[in-house]
């Protein structure tokens, strides 16, 4: 093999492999920022559904104290006249339903028994104690409780407050928040879809009883109850008590999807929290930023190579060519070859060998005749 076809051969390879690993490692760093950004905007996803839902239940314990702590509502639990209480709390109710989102306002007896639900009132008079955790530890410590609870119905957002008169605890009254309108809020503030998938084992029947769990996690509430569906269907889902980061793709598009533990009022993991968000679009810039990074590493190497291949011809293959030549040209010829360099370690060569020359030429003439 020529040396001019070996430098090709190794400068080609040297300038490919240095290209590639400086794209591969802009790649890698471009991937790590790209996840890190995509982790960060579903983290904060997260923070504003988690703040909402604190200050949804801050609020109604709020209401429910304000409730419990009205002499009025005490007197008529008290006397069971539940057509006044009703009459009285209805007004109240729709103002809250209508400007809070508030969509429950239950007034329990002190036998824990169902006394008046102000949204639905012809259905009273069942036994909470089998199946409300809350409301029994708010009748025995007579003190707020709030947070998620779930009930006969499904999932809630509740706080639970003690009425309590001069003869002592009278009943309890319950305010909940609903968790649908929750969701949508949190998702006109970010962007992001909303899922609760409640663990059916986590709910109880109006017996106490458990329910059969083998079915799996069922949504509870969702701002895209078909979409999150789907994202169930592909494995995504799972109960987990530390944050799990995934992603779905479907239909071209593709999204970022946490689930974090879902718990309830006393810290009981009932399910799990699903936000999905959509990335496709910093997924498209990242890929446009990929083929310009080896598109750049392409136009760099038809660039380099080129300039590089120049350089080596011109200050080591010709001269080293030249010197060749110089070397084995006829000595008898008296015209002298003209230097194709002017790098002085090049012309000092050069003159080392034409003075190399002359020694050889003279070395016949100085020897003395033979013995």
């Amino acid at each position: 093999m020529r040396l001019d076809t070996a430098l090709s051969l190794i400068s080609a390879t040297t300038i490919a492999t240095i290209l590639a690993i400086g794209g591969l490692l802009t790649q890698y760093s471009e991937r790590a920022l790209l996840n890190e950004a995509e982790r960060i905007q579903i983290e904060d996803a997260s923070t504003v559904l988690s703040t909402a839902m604190a200050q949804a239940a801050t609020l109604s314990a709020t209401h429910s104290e304000a409730i419990a702590s009205d002499a009025r509502v005490a007197e008529m639990v008290a006397d069971g006249n539940r057509q006044a209480l009703l009459a009285y709390s209805s007004p109240l109710f729709e103002r809250l339903n209508t400007g809070g989102g508030i969509n429950v306002m239950h007034f329990h007896t002190a036998e824990m028994k169902s006394f008046l639900r102000v949204w639905e009132p012809e259905n009273f008079g069942q036994d909470l104690s089998k199946f409300r955790p809350m409301v029994i530890a708010v009748n025995y410590s007579k003190r707020t409780q709030k947070g998620l609870e779930v009930g006969v119905r499904g999932l809630s957002l509740r706080a639970v407050s003690a009425i309590v008169s001069a003869a002592g605890l009278t009943g309890t009254v319950e305010i909940g928040v609903d968790l649908t309108s929750l969701l949508h809020l949190a998702k006109a503030a970010t962007g992001a879809d909303y899922a609760l998938f409640l663990d059916p084992s986590a709910s109880l029947r109006e017996d106490g009883t458990k329910v059969d769990g083998k079915g799996g996690l069922s949504i509870e509430a969702a701002t895209d109850a078909a979409f999150f569906a789907r994202i169930q269907q592909a494995n995504t889902v799972r109960l987990s008590r530390e944050p799990q980061l995934t992603r779905y793709s479907a239909e071209g598009q593709i999204h970022g999807v946490m689930g974090s533990p879902l718990l309830d009022y006393s810290g009981n993991l009932i399910g799990t929290i699903v936000i999905a968000r959509d990335f496709t679009r910093l997924e498209s810039q990242h890929s446009r930023a990929m083929v310009t990074i080896w598109a750049i590493s392409i136009c760099g190497f038809l660039i380099a190579f080129p300039v590089f291949m120049i350089a080596i011809r011109a200050f080591v293959v010709r001269p080293l060519n030249d010197l060749v030549s110089h070397c084995t040209a006829d000595s008898a010829d008296p015209t002298p070859l003209l230097p194709s360099s002017q790098l002085p370690e090049y012309l000092v060569l050069r003159g080392e060998i034409e003075h190399l020359r002359k020694k050889l030429r003279e070395a016949p003439e100085n020897r003395g005749p033979a013995v």
